[in-house]
Formats: structure tokens, C-alpha cells, sequence
């Protein structure tokens, strides 16, 4: 049975390729406002658009005429916060997230901060055509090649940062963002673990990881 939640953003778009892959394994897939301009120019249909709705063109309206849309008005978030806001409300935990970064830097930071905030009652990954990201919390553990490139990215002062399988360990270290990240690490034996006391961690991965999807 299906489970996963598939996402799609107004950020740059994937591949139709990845898309498709993604699909397979979703069991609805929900636009957030001008996502729904990538999927129609690539052919696919949505279950559900959700958002303000200021970034959808007309003729996308006109095309998903059928298509479930839910307008929501409220300027205190973000087209994906509403995206997220939804899907956790109907209790889907395992959400992929597609075109969550590029294009405007600004959408990208409230994005990542939206991964954070609604990471806290789902499992959630941004994903694109060579990277997966998503939020540490207090521990996580993934299977990856060695040579693979990961990065720790600290949104706020992380503290008690322990890490196993990475060329460079951390040790009971910290990061904080403008100090100290920890940027282009590789993987030296899997499972990678890593483990935060304080502070809210993002995980980047360079490369497509099956257990990540």
C-alpha cells in the first residue's frame, strides 16, 4: 500500500523523469499554487492544488478545472506551509517535497524553514535530481556509497553533534550558522549515523539515496 505524500513546489522544477519515480511511490500527489505550472506543462495531473494561488496560470486553472482546489488567503504562510499544513492535518507522515528550492532565494529559506517546523510531525525530504535534504532532529541513520558528499547545515546553534561513517567525525562538536557548518563531507563506511543534543540540523546528501525515498 502506498503511503508517501508527494509535494510539488514552485521552486525549479525536476525532472519528468524523477517526477514519474517519485509518483510511483506516492500515494496522492498535491501542488502547491504555481507547481501546478509544472505539472501541467509536463503532463501530469494532480489530486489536490493547494495555496493562495497567486502564482497559478489562468490556463493551469482551466486545464485542472477537475482538479480538487483548496484557496487559502492567509499571507502568515507560505504556499508549501499550507501544502504541509494540509497533509499533516489528514495524518500522512511520510512526504517527499519536489521543487522546494531554487529560483527566488527568499522562497528557498522560508522553504527550508517550513522542512524544520513541519518535520517535527513527519518524516519529510526535499528532493531533486541529485540531492536529498532533510531535518536531522535528535538522531538519524542512512545507508550511502562511500565517497558520497554530505553536508551538515546548522539553522540555529546545534550542539552535541556525534557522527559515525563520515571521513571527518564530529565529535561532541558544534555548528552554528556564519561560525562553523560542516560543508562537502564524504561518507566513509555505512550506515552513516548522526546524532544532535541541541538544535535544529539539516542533512544534505549529494546524490540520490534509496533509503531516503
Amino acid at each position: 500500500m502506498k503511503t508517501k505524500i508527494l509535494i510539488l513546489a514552485n521552486g525549479q522544477p525536476p525532472s519528468k523523469r524523477l517526477l514519474l519515480r517519485l509518483l510511483k511511490q506516492s500515494a496522492v500527489f498535491v501542488c502547491a499554487d504555481g507547481g501546478a505550472n509544472t505539472a501541467v506543462r509536463l503532463g501530469l495531473r494532480p489530486d489536490l492544488i493547494i495555496g493562495d494561488l497567486d502564482s497559478i496560470a489562468s490556463e493551469t486553472l482551466r486545464k485542472f478545472r477537475s482538479v480538487q482546489t483548496r484557496r487559502i488567503a492567509d499571507q502568515n504562510s507560505t504556499d508549501l506551509e499550507k501544502a504541509l499544513s494540509w497533509v499533516t492535518r489528514k495524518g500522512y507522515a511520510d512526504i517527499v517535497v519536489a521543487g522546494a528550492t531554487g529560483r527566488r532565494l527568499d522562497h528557498s529559506l522560508g522553504n527550508l524553514s517550513a522542512l524544520v517546523k513541519f518535520s517535527r510531525k513527519a518524516k519529510i525530504r526535499f528532493v531533486d535530481d541529485v540531492s536529498v535534504l532533510c531535518f536531522v532532529g535528535s538522531e538519524c541513520e542512512f545507508e550511502a556509497p562511500p565517497g558520497t558528499v554530505v553536508s551538515l547545515i546548522p539553522l540555529s546553534l546545534c550542539e552535541g553533534i556525534v557522527t559515525r561513517g563520515l571521513k571527518w567525525e564530529l565529535k561532541n562538536e558544534s555548528l552554528r550558522l556564519g561560525f562553523r557548518e560542516s560543508t562537502s563531507n564524504m561518507v566513509k563506511s555505512s550506515p552513516v549515523s548522526i546524532r544532535v543534543r541541541r538544535g535544529d540540523l539539516l542533512l544534505f546528501i549529494a546524490r540520490k539515496v534509496q533509503s531516503f525515498l
